[in-house]
């Protein structure tokens, strides 16, 4: 079984969702369909969760969004240029424990 287009546009969609909460959740519910994704929709949702990341003003969506991305990685199909915009997050602004997922991240 693999991922359906239509499914990883609406899933494209959820974490790029307006609404913080709807990204939180999204962020975490993308990773239940871990083991059927293609090298390709690891990518694409692998840039979409960073590019949110990068500009996350709410806190547990980052924290969501950060644990979803080292997960995707812990599958070996994630490439470091899907995570290169995490290099815009400012380390500064983050409470330490998504310092060690944004470093353990930059690291893949």
């Amino acid at each position: 079984m693999s991922v359906k287009p239509a499914q990883m546009v609406e899933l494209i969609r959820q974490v790029t969702d307006p609404d913080p909460r709807r990204r939180e959740l999204s962020a975490d519910s993308s990773v239940d369909w871990l083991r059927y994704y293609s090298r390709s929709d690891v990518m694409l949702l692998a840039g979409a969760l960073s590019i949110a990341a990068a500009c996350e003003q709410d806190p547990a969506a980052l924290e969501s969004q950060l644990n979803a991305l080292l997960q995707l990685g812990s599958g070996g199909m994630l490439e470091a240029a899907s995570l290169e915009r995490l290099r815009d997050i400012d380390k500064g602004s983050l409470p330490g424990n998504l310092v060690e997922y944004l470093d353990d991240l930059l690291e893949l």
